[in-house]
């Protein structure tokens, strides 16, 4: 079973974004509202 749309481009997301991501000033509250959540939305 292939990945849902909506995994597949948070990983492209991440994958662009990937140093901004990793700054100090990203925190874990973005990090669960920009992929954790959608994360496990999309899985159901």
């Amino acid at each position: 079973m292939p990945a849902p749309e909506t995994i597949l481009r948070l990983v492209e997301q991440y994958e662009r974004n990937s140093p901004a991501y990793s700054a100090q000033g990203y925190n874990e509250t973005q990090l669960r509202r920009e992929f954790l959540d959608p994360f496990f939305e999309a899985l159901g």
